[in-house]
C-alpha cells in the first residue's frame, strides 16, 4: 500500500495545472515523463519494458510457457483537459502493484503477465477515443494520422514524430495473442460509494460513438450586419444542440454530450463563417446507438439548412457495446468473496480500453469507489484503502490466471 501511494505522489507532480486539475495529452512531454517513471518502476518490479509503435508502454514477465498468450492488466495514462489524478492511471499503477506483489510472493508464473499503459484513451488531444488500444486491436484508420489535428493544427503523425515515433509503422503495434485482459478503474460514478460497497464487478460497457460536426454560414462584422441578414452557424449549431437531450431522453438509457465547440475565425467581433462541435453518444444497445446517431445527423442537417451548405460530418471509430467474459467475471466475484469485500455487478457508462481488448481475447473489469462519484474534474479522488482492495482482488485473479492457468492457455 505504501509503495502505491508513493507512485501516486510522484505522478501527481506531472501535468498539474495552475488552477487545479491535470492535463496529460498523447505524445506530450507530460506523457513522456510518466512513461519514464513507469519504466523505472516496472523494471524494479522485475518486468522487461518496451514501447510499441503507437506509443503504448508494456512491461512483461515471461512465464514457463513463454509463447502462451499473456495475461494483461493496465489502463491509460492520458487525461481529459482539467481532469483528475486517478482516471486511468490507477489501473496502470494498481495493475503494476498487483503484479509486483505476486511476483515477490510466487516468482515466475506459468503464463506470461504484462502491464500496459495505453496512450490516447481519452481522445482529449486528437478527438479519437481509445486510440492506443485501437492501434493494438488493428482498428485505426491510418489516414487519420495525416488528417486529424489538435487545436494547434498539429497532426497525429507530427506529434508522434516529436516523441520519436513513426506513424507509418503503426501496424507494428497490432497484437493477436492475448489470453485475457483485466482492467481496474475508479468507478467514475456514485453507485459504489453511496452503497457502501468496496468493489464493482463490471458485466458490460456501453457502446460509444463520437463525431465532429461543422456548420457553415457567412462571416461578417459583428456590428454592421443586421440580425435579419445574418447566416450565423453558431445559431444553427445552438439550435441543433438544444434538441439533443430530447433525442437521448426518448431512447431510455441513451446519453448525448457536446464537449467542445469552436468557431472560425474565433474572434469576439466577427460573425463566424463556420462552427464545429463534438458529439459523444452512448447506449448499451448497439442498434439503438446507431438510431441515435442517425437522429443527431438529421437534426444537424435540418438546422444547418439556412446556411445553404451541407454540414461537415466527421466520424471517429465506433466502439460497440461489450459484455465481459463470464469466466473472468466469476473469478472477480470469487476473489471478492474470498477476501471478504462487499461488491455488486455493475455496468459501465464510460468507454474503456477493454472495448478494444475484447477484440483480441477474454476481458474482465473491476471498479473501486471514487469520492462523490466525481471524475473528469479536479475533485476526482479515490482513497488508498479502496484502491488497495482493488489491487488485492486483481492480484487474486492474476494468481488464478497466470499461476494456476485457469484458462488452460498452454494448449
Amino acid at each position: 500500500m505504501k509503495e502505491l501511494k508513493q507512485w501516486f505522489d510522484s505522478i501527481s507532480k506531472i501535468g498539474a495545472l495552475p488552477d487545479g486539475g491535470y492535463y496529460r495529452g498523447s505524445y506530450t512531454q507530460e506523457e513522456l515523463e510518466i512513461q519514464e517513471l513507469l519504466t523505472k518502476w516496472m523494471e524494479k518490479s522485475g518486468l522487461t519494458v518496451r514501447k510499441d509503435a503507437a506509443g503504448n508502454l508494456w512491461g512483461r514477465i515471461d512465464g514457463e510457457f513463454e509463447n502462451a498468450p499473456p495475461i494483461i492488466t493496465g489502463s491509460h495514462i492520458d487525461s481529459v483537459r482539467n481532469g483528475g489524478n486517478y482516471d486511468g492511471i490507477f489501473g496502470v499503477l494498481g495493475g503494476l502493484a498487483a503484479v509486483k506483489r505476486i511476483i515477490e510472493e510466487k516468482g515466475k508464473p506459468i503464463i506470461p503477465i504484462e502491464v500496459v499503459a495505453f496512450t490516447g484513451e481519452e481522445g482529449s488531444r486528437f478527438s479519437i477515443g481509445l486510440m492506443g488500444s485501437h492501434a493494438v486491436a488493428g482498428s485505426l484508420d491510418e489516414d487519420d494520422f495525416k488528417t486529424k489535428t489538435d487545436v494547434n493544427g498539429i497532426t497525429i503523425a507530427e506529434a508522434m514524430s516529436k516523441v520519436g515515433l513513426d506513424a507509418n509503422k503503426i501496424k507494428d503495434a497490432v497484437r493477436d495473442n492475448v489470453g485475457a485482459y483485466l482492467e481496474m478503474h475508479i468507478e467514475q460514478g456514485p453507485v459504489l460509494e453511496s452503497s457502501g460497497l468496496s468493489i464493482g464487478v463490471v458485466d458490460a460497457i456501453v457502446g460509444t460513438q463520437q463525431f465532429r460536426v461543422t456548420m457553415y454560414g457567412e462571416a461578417g462584422h459583428a456590428g454592421t450586419v443586421p440580425m435579419a441578414n445574418r447566416k450565423d452557424p453558431m445559431v444553427y449549431a445552438s439550435r441543433a444542440i438544444a434538441r439533443f437531450p430530447e433525442i437521448a431522453k426518448n431512447t431510455g438509457d441513451g446519453v448525448i454530450t457536446v464537449g467542445r465547440i469552436w468557431a472560425k475565425p474565433d474572434a469576439e467581433n466577427v460573425i463566424p463563417g463556420e462552427v464545429s462541435f463534438t458529439v459523444d453518444l452512448r447506449h448499451p444497445v448497439e442498434e439503438i446507438k446507431q438510431e441515435i446517431a442517425l437522429a443527431v445527423k438529421s437534426v444537424c442537417e435540418e438546422e444547418a439548412l439556412p446556411g445553404g451548405k451541407e454540414i461537415g460530418w466527421l466520424e471517429f471509430p465506433n466502439n460497440i457495446a461489450t459484455s465481459m467474459d463470464d469466466k473472468l467475471t466469476e473469478l472477480l466475484e470469487d476473489a471478492c468473496k474470498n477476501l471478504g469485500y462487499s461488491y455488486k455487478k455493475i455496468s459501465s457508462g464510460a468507454g474503456h480500453d477493454t472495448l478494444n481488448m475484447a477484440k483480441l481475447g477474454k476481458v474482465g473489469m473491476l471498479f473501486v469507489p471514487c469520492k462523490d462519484g466525481r471524475s473528469h474534474c479536479p475533485e476526482e479522488f479515490a482513497s488508498i484503502e479502496d484502491m488497495n482492495k482493488g489491487v488485492e482482488v486483481l492480484k487474486s485473479c492474476l494468481n488464478k490466471l497466470a499461476y494456476e492457468n485457469t484458462l488452460n492457455l498452454t494448449n
